[in-house]
Order: C-alpha cells, then structure tokens, then sequence
C-alpha cells in the first residue's frame, strides 16, 4: 500500500515555526508558559478534533515542562501521559543524521564519498549514466535524484535485516544529484542501511547504544516495540475538524523506518534536541562534535534543508531548525532556536498545529505570544475555481488533486480518503482548513492555471499542474 500521508511524504515543506513580530527582551515565566501553553493546545485540540497532544519544551540544558492533554484510547478514555508512545515520524531523520555524522567523525567515510562504495551488494542504481555520483551528502539532505515514496506494511511486520537491502536494491536516478531539492524517505532509509553497513551494528542497537542511551532516553525498542510499549501507545486517529470527534484509522508502520517510524516519548525526543542546541553536548556529556552538529544545521545546496533538519532565520535573526512528522493517526514536530537555546518537541495521536511550536518558542524567550488575527474569506467565482482543478505533482511520486465540491475547492494527496477544504482569502491564495500553509495558483499570460505553490510563511515550495 502507497502511502498517503501528507506529513510522511513531505514533511518537511511544513516544519516552520512563523514570527509575527521583532523580539522583546523578556524573563521567562514558566508558570506563564504552562498556562499560556495549556490553553492553546487545549484550544487546538477542540478546534481540530485531535484527541491527544504531549509536549516537552526545552531551555538551555534541561526540560523545563513536560506535560500531555486528552486520551490516547478515546474508546476506553485513557488518559495521555508524558509516558505515552507516539510515533516519531520524520523527525527521527535528525536522529538518523545523528548516528551517520558520528561515524563520519570517526573516519569510517567521507560526506562526499559515493554512498555505492559502502553499499557492497546492495548497490543504488544509476541508470542515468550521471557524471556525479549520490553521496552521503546528496543523501541526508534529500539532493540525491532517487526515487522517492514509503510504503505502508502490517503493523510491527518488520522484515528485518534483509527488508532495508531489498528497499534500496529497487532505488535509482530519476534525475542527476544536486538537480532538485525532492524529499525522499527510501534515502533516509538507506541511511539506515548504512549505519548497519558501517558500524557493523542493527539499526536499532546503535541507535539506542550509540543515541539515545546516552542522552539518557530509557525507552528500550523504539524500532520493535515490546508488547509493554504497546499497551501504552495512543492509538491513531483521523482528526475529527472542528468540535467533532476523531475517528480511528488502521494502525500501520512504514518500511523506510530509519526515516521516521519510530516509536518514543516527546521528552525522549526532546533530549536529543536539547543535545542538538548545545552543540553535541548533552548535559556534560559528548554525544556529537561541535563541528558536526554545525554542518548538520548547515543547509546544503543552497536550499533550507541540511542534514535532517529545515533551517531559516526567524525575523530576530535567530537561527530555527525544525522538521515535522507522521504516519496515519500520528504526528510530531521538532523546533529549536540556536542562539536562545530554546526547543520545542510534541506529538500527537492525529494532527496537533505547528501553531503550537510558535507559541511555545516565544515564550521560552521571555516574549509573549499573541494569536495571529484570523484570515478574512472571501468568495471566489466558480469559473475561476474550474480553473485550478487538476493534478499537481512535486515529484514522480507526490501529486496532490484539487477538485470542486459545489462551490469549495477541496485538495487531497494521492489516494488519501480525506480531503482538505480550501478556503480563499483571494482569488489565487487559499488556506487548506486544518493544515499549516496556504496554496496560490500560478497562471500564464494565457490565463492557464501552470503550478500552485504551497506556502508555509516562511518556505515556498512548487507543484507543477500535470498537462
């Protein structure tokens, strides 16, 4: 089964934290965080329909607040704790990063060595003849020209250690390396092949050895959880809009695991942020140089994506890195500001708003958040909404429909079963209700609609209309 996942698939086009406003100097409060937070997540969670949300929120070298809201079994009311499993989506691709950057410090291979060279039978194939060949580099930065998509699997049927050397035997050049910037989970999970071809270790084994043990995570399967992690993970749901209720989705895992499907706590996560702002340390204790935790927050190829993060000044000037994710029913996000040392990690059993990770990174700096003013919706001709019906793709293996419902514009990626609305606030610019980010049409001098464009605030990513 292809997945449909919007936030698997591409999330980090989403994984941006806006500001509204230059910084105030202010002194954090953090019983002002904690009421301010608290009513903004339980807020966003009645307003989406999201049935549970647990966040951990980062300054310096310690948790500050941990704290979860709502049930992770809405059937039987079970409450969210800061105990409860999540999926961590995409956001374990920093983690992967993590991992491959401790053996390159090591010398076990070079950033832009060819990846083939240490792939040994199971080789990438190059069916373009390129004159550059995909390097690690090229890899973790999602500049390798391969194929691209995940696929679902039946939960916890992992084929392992053979199922990650059959994944990246099917991989090839679709275009030269360094051509176009397309997110790629089958990269990330050959990073994972890697990290077992280089190390000599299973994936999981130098991850939790190597990662998170240190950071004192003491979760003890993140990639085959035991069946007393299974009793206390949320369960997924499909987020139930406003006032509504979530309905449950099929619980599945994606085989591009070391790209995200990975199961932890927010404060597990949160940890290994905390590492990431203080530049390898966690706490007194080394778990990355300083010079590799700077190249992976260095975006690579003039792009906003390094290795396993999006990167972009906030308008302080300060440096944000950020990614988001999920799976069906799941979510996550990831956000850090490095000159204040301040982040922000949350997940959710349905779709939590990356609104959250704004707010909460405000305040960490002493600022206060004030909700941004609510979009003015207008009516747009229904000849001009025919227009914009068609198929846009941002790579081979990512479309997006939009389609007209009446007088509403609807936008769906692949075969997903929901679809979003969208709202305009202008003829060509339109909100997607429930989602973080707005889609303009792009027309040519003929008036034909070329590309839409989505855009999150901060990045602006193309699609083009199939023809």
């Amino acid at each position: 089964m292809r997945s449909s996942a919007l936030l698997l698939l591409i999330p980090a086009i989403f994984a941006t934290v806006t500001g509204s406003a230059a910084a105030k100097p202010g002194q954090f409060d953090l019983e002002k965080t904690k009421t301010v937070m608290t009513g903004l997540i339980e807020q966003k969670m009645k307003e989406r329909g999201v049935p549970s949300v647990s966040i951990a929120l980062v300054r310096g070298d310690s948790i500050v607040w941990k704290a979860a809201f709502g049930y992770a079994n809405l059937r039987t009311k079970t409450p969210a704790t800061t105990d409860t499993l999540y999926s961590t989506g995409s956001t374990f691709k920093s983690a992967t990063a993590t991992a491959l950057m401790q053996l390159e410090e090591q010398g076990k291979f070079k950033l832009d060595q060819p990846v083939n060279k240490y792939l040994g039978d199971v080789q990438v194939q190059d069916r373009l003849q390129a004159e550059k060949p995909v390097t690690f580099r090229h890899m973790l930065s999602h500049w390798s020209g391969l194929t691209a998509g995940a696929n679902t699997k039946p939960l916890w049927g992992r084929e392992l250690p053979k199922s990650l050397e059959k994944m990246v035997a099917g991989l090839y050049s679709v275009r030269p390396p360094e051509t176009k910037w397309e997110y790629n989970n089958y990269a990330y999970g050959m990073a994972g092949l890697l990290i077992e071809k280089i190390s000599g270790q299973e994936y999981e084994k130098y991850m939790v050895e190597h990662v998170l043990a240190p950071l004192g995570v003491t979760t003890p399967h993140p990639v085959y959880p035991s069946p007393e992690m299974v009793e206390v993970m949320a369960l997924p749901y499909e987020p139930g809009g406003p006032n509504g209720k979530p309905k449950p989705v099929e619980q599945v895992h994606f085989d591009v695991y070391p790209a995200g499907d990975i199961y932890l706590t927010a404060e597990d996560m949160a940890r290994f942020l905390e590492m990431h702002l203080n530049g390898g340390m966690f706490r007194g204790k080394r778990i990355l140089s300083e010079a590799s935790v700077n190249a992976m927050h260095e975006p690579q190829f003039g792009g906003t994506y390094a290795f396993g993060f999006s990167v972009r000044k906030d308008p302080n000037g300060h440096t944000i890195i950020s990614h988001s994710g999920g799976i069906p029913g799941q979510s996550s996000y990831m956000a850090g500001d490095l000159d204040a040392k301040v982040g922000v990690y949350f997940m959710s059993n349905s779709g939590a708003p990356t609104v959250i990770g704004e707010a909460a990174l405000k305040l960490l700096r002493g600022e206060d958040y004030i909700p941004p003013a609510e979009p003015k919706i207008v009516s747009v001709d229904p000849s001009v909404l025919d227009r914009y019906i068609g198929v846009y793709l941002l790579s081979p293996d990512v479309a997006f429909t939009v389609s007209r419902d009446g007088n509403k514009l609807m936008l769906q990626q692949g075969d997903a079963p929901r679809k979003s609305e969208l709202a305009a606030t202008s003829p060509t610019s339109f909100i997607a209700k429930g989602q973080d980010f707005t889609v303009i049409f792009v027309a040519d001098p003929s008036g034909a609609t070329t590309k839409i464009v989505l855009d999150t605030g901060s990045d602006k990513i193309d699609l083009l209309k199939q023809k």
